[in-house]
């Protein structure tokens, strides 16, 4: 999409949101007080779309592009098999889900073993309901296994030994379904400007099992540890699309200057590294946590030229964690899915223009389950509402700002 024909699309969007039925309620409402009772008109609208007819799913609008649409469910594989609803909605909606390999990440959780109970579950989901698999992540700083933290603490812990678990680590996981995996994350979030490495990697982690500060792999493994972890998995799985996976590369007017694209600088310069040794890193997804009270921080031409840079180096882009976050929105859910709305469609507006990207996964479903209920909640105490279908498996704007900007995306096929 050109930079004039985003900009008329943005308009018409605003103007209204070009077309949504929805929003049944005058666009007076829209920015001033609305009533008890036209919330309920709201929600009852939504309740009328629904029933009239769902027409195509983000999976068949995004497949007509050549672009894959898809999932993390943020429920456990026997959630999705209890809740027929959601079961049937996802595997309309989605043709991608992503299996969290949260239970056996980073390095096993007890001596040395693994439980792949979790993992073989969501897999064998997405063979039996005929949607690709996603696994992630092979390696994360920051989900580290109680056994393996003790091992980076210990003083006696040598180099060879941390050596010896990261490449058994990265071969178990990667040979469990090889050859089915359509995409791996084969590192997550290695990049942090803040702690003053020219490289801009992290020297230090914090542990999400026991909020303890550590050392990380870089320690241990030296700087080239994300090119072994990607040349690891390309021995064993090499028919996979091999991702490195990172955040804050969004917005361009926070903290000063730009802490964001300091962000997208780093890792631009870490592809072109790993690039230049000849790396097979495939992609990059961009984690795509908006915010919707942030919405004016979204430069469109400094992240479309980011998004070029990284395709100039042949690398595939898949927007890999799609959600937007509303806890700083006000409570008034017209007015907050209405910005919830307008991030997703101007987001992906610029990010589906460029060919590169290829994937689309958003980061839950329904409102009912989303991992921002705990990590983002409202001061207000009022339920969140970042995913395209409201608690009741609705349809929301967001819903219509995701289909409107796939349909409008150029095609890949």
């Amino acid at each position: 999409m050109a930079k004039n024909k985003y900009s008329k699309g943005r308009r018409s969007f605003l103007l209204g949101l070009g077309g949504f039925s929805a929003l049944s309620l005058a666009h007076k409402h829209l920015y001033s007080a609305v009533q008890a009772e036209e919330i309920n008109e709201y929600i009852s609208s939504l309740s009328k779309q629904n029933k009239r007819g769902r027409g195509q799913s983000l999976r068949q609008i995004a497949a007509s592009k050549g672009i894959k649409y898809g999932g993390f469910p943020q429920r456990s594989s026997d959630d999705i098999s209890s809740d027929q609803k959601f079961k049937r909605i996802f595997t309309r909606e989605y043709e991608v889900v992503v299996g969290g390999f949260f239970g056996v990440t980073v390095g096993p959780f007890d001596n040395n073993s693994y439980n792949f109970s979790q993992t073989d579950a969501f897999f064998n989901f997405a063979n039996q309901n005929n949607l690709a698999f996603r696994g992630h992540p092979l390696i994360w700083n920051e989900f580290n296994s109680s056994w393996l933290v003790d091992k980076f603490k210990d003083s006696g812990t040598t180099n060879g030994e941390i050596d010896n678990i990261f490449v058994n680590h990265i071969t178990t996981l990667a040979q469990r379904h090889a050859g089915l995996v359509s995409s791996w994350d084969v590192f997550n979030e290695a990049i942090r400007v803040e702690d003053g490495r020219s490289d801009n990697l992290k020297d230090t982690t914090i542990s999400g099992v026991r909020g303890e500060k550590f050392p990380t792999w870089l320690n241990f493994l030296g700087s080239d540890y994300i090119e072994r972890a990607f040349k690891i998995a390309a021995a064993v799985d090499p028919n996979a699309v091999l991702t490195y996976n990172d955040n804050g590369l969004t917005y361009s007017n926070r903290f000063g200057t730009s802490f964001e694209e300091q962000r997208r600088e780093a890792i631009l310069n870490l592809l072109s590294r790993l690039k230049a040794k000849n790396t097979p890193v495939h992609a990059l997804g961009i984690q795509s946590h908006l915010e919707g009270h942030r919405n004016k921080e979204f430069d469109a031409n400094k992240f479309r030229q980011f998004l070029s840079d990284v395709a100039s180096m042949g690398i595939e882009i898949i927007i890999s964690e799609l959600d937007v976050r509303d806890n700083k929105l006000p409570k008034n859910i017209v007015k907050r899915d209405r910005a919830v709305a307008e991030a997703y469609y101007e987001y992906l507006s610029v990010a589906l223009d460029e060919p590169a990207v290829t994937t689309v996964i958003n980061w839950g479903l329904s409102d009912r389950y989303t991992w921002l209920t705990d990590f983002a909640p409202r001061n207000d105490g009022a339920a969140v509402r970042p995913l395209l279908l409201d608690r009741q498996y609705l349809r929301k704007p967001a819903w219509k700002a995701v289909a409107r900007a796939l349909k409008e995306a150029p095609s890949r096929l």
